[in-house]
């Protein structure tokens, strides 16, 4: 396809698959009339999708998926409530899986499912994409590097936003070269939806428009007049409809910026190790990047009308870190999970260096396979690893909670100390296992908020504590005496009315029961 302007190498005799009439005769043939689109997003898609499949409800939930789990399992009207104090910015997300977990449950696996199909799409639209910008071969390598890459399994496997916006940033980019290619309303339209979702998804991910930027500069520098003023009024037009339609939530949200005020400076040590976080694999990272990076290099031996999809690529994968850490003290962004989107970007940039390293489809297509096994290969020990608990150092909240529940009773209360939503992640672990969530003692919701995860300590705890003859201690600080995690205060009123029955040590954690004297 062209957008007025000869995007990269022509397509090859062998390397473009097209469109032939059916004979009904033989296999090949009824493989042969599915269309062009679904035969190169198949396999990139399926692969991928078994990817993110494979053990996706082996790992616990982790922290920030207790935070989704809670708020997409409020009524709608305490969603709302909390979505006024908290993480408006994903309140679009929250949506989609507050419906998802009314129609599905909220098992582990059942809530990892939607980021698996999002990360599956981005896949199969990566190899629409590069066959657009460049050909077949190229968008179907493109499309396997990213299933192969650690971090689209580590994020294919949560229930966060980060694979809905990498996909909703490749679909915006696909969808806006077909509106180049030929414009119209509808076209623009699915563009500009595209545009809004990226928003909607994670509004980090906009930074994407300035690769955009690129593409229709390229269209206007290259069409005549009459096309040039359909394409710039229509670009402008579109993207000014959708970020006017997103602009209540990013202005509200921004307020909320707070949220992610732990975020660590982006010192040296960190931007040095960015790549490999972010794509958990530093290894994968340097193939990939050193691929990407003779990408760029490549689009200056090109002719300048065939180097806009290159320089695309180049703003895509780069800019938005740029940005992010040289606006860091403002808006606190140069996290890799972050800016996870741009990975589509290495990926597809790679697949094109192969293909013009190689030269003819004959010679590519071992080229480009090699380097799809080279990467599957380098990646194993990190797909093992974000298949673990480890892959963020994690408190073994499940295997304590399962604990607590096997040996409460009824009756039983319970402290947490330690970090600070403890209780999230033990209420979805108790009530997975079927077993009561005992009240919390000395913490309550603030006045008013019974919906919030937020916590605040009781004013007298020897009057929370009346009636209680056994309470559970739950600690995420497990050093020194099973007491010593508390405040002084209230070490001394535990210390002088109850004594310490039994005590089990969990990764990073530690589970008391505590007896009335």
């Amino acid at each position: 396809m062209s957008i007025g302007v000869t995007t990269g190498a022509a397509p090859t005799p062998d390397g473009e698959l097209t469109d032939t009439a059916p004979d009904p005769a033989t296999t090949w043939s009824t493989v042969r009339a599915v269309p062009v689109s679904l035969r190169v997003a198949a396999v990139p898609f399926l692969c991928t999708l078994a990817m993110t499949l494979f053990g996706i409800g082996d790992r616990q939930l982790w922290r920030d998926e207790h935070a989704t789990w809670w708020a997409a399992s409020l009524s709608w009207a305490d969603l709302r409530h909390l979505m006024g104090t908290m993480d408006l910015a994903l309140f679009p997300y929250y949506v989609l899986m507050h419906v998802w977990i009314g129609v599905f449950g909220d098992s582990p696996a059942v809530l990892r499912l939607p980021s698996a199909l999002f990360m599956a799409v981005a896949a199969g639209l990566l190899a629409l994409l590069g066959r657009r910008l460049f050909d077949v071969p190229t968008g179907l390598v493109a499309g396997l590097l990213l299933a192969s890459i650690p971090a689209i399994s580590r994020y294919g496997q949560e229930t966060r936003p980060y694979a809905m916006a990498l996909a909703a940033t490749v679909a915006a980019v696909l969808l806006l070269v077909r509106a180049l290619e030929k414009p119209s309303p509808w076209r623009w339209v699915g563009y500009g939806l595209a545009v809004l979702w990226v928003a909607a998804s994670h509004m980090v991910a906009l930074m994407a428009l300035a690769a955009h930027l690129v593409a229709v500069g390229a269209a206007v520098f290259a069409g005549a007049g009459p096309r040039r003023r359909r394409i710039l009024v229509g670009w402008l037009l579109t993207v000014g409809v959708a970020l006017v339609t997103a602009a209540p939530l990013v202005v509200v949200a921004s307020r909320q910026g707070g949220q992610i005020g732990w975020i660590p400076d982006p010192v040296w040590a960190r931007v040095e190790s960015f790549p490999a976080s972010l794509f958990m694999s530093g290894a994968v990272a340097g193939l990939i990047v050193v691929l990407g990076v003779v990408a760029i290099a490549l689009t200056g031996t090109v002719a300048a009308p065939q180097r806009w999809p290159g320089l695309m690529l180049a703003v895509w994968a780069v800019l938005p870190p740029v940005v992010a850490y040289y606006t860091f003290d403002e808006f606190s962004l140069f996290y890799p999970r972050y800016l996870l989107f741009t990975v589509p970007a290495w990926a597809l940039a790679a697949g094109w260096a192969l293909r013009r390293l190689a030269g003819s489809t004959r010679a590519y297509l071992p080229v480009a396979l090699a380097a799809v096994v080279a990467v599957a290969g380098t990646a194993l020990p990190q797909q093992r690893f974000v298949r673990s608990d480890a892959v963020q150092k994690e408190f073994a909240f499940a295997a304590a909670a399962r604990y607590l529940g096997d040996h409460e009773s009824a009756g039983d209360g319970v402290v947490y100390t330690g970090y600070r939503n403890t209780h999230r992640a033990f209420r979805y672990e108790l009530e997975q296992a079927g077993k009561p969530v005992p009240p919390e003692i000395l913490t309550e919701p603030p006045p008013g908020q019974p919906w919030s995860w937020q916590r605040r300590d009781r004013a007298d705890p020897v009057a929370a504590l009346a009636g209680y003859r056994r309470v559970w201690l739950v600690s995420t600080d497990p050093k020194g005496h099973a007491l010593s995690s508390l405040s002084p205060a209230v070490r001394a009123v535990l210390a002088e009315r109850y004594a310490v029955a039994e005590t089990r040590t969990f990764h990073r954690m530690r589970v008391s029961l505590l007896i009335a004297r």
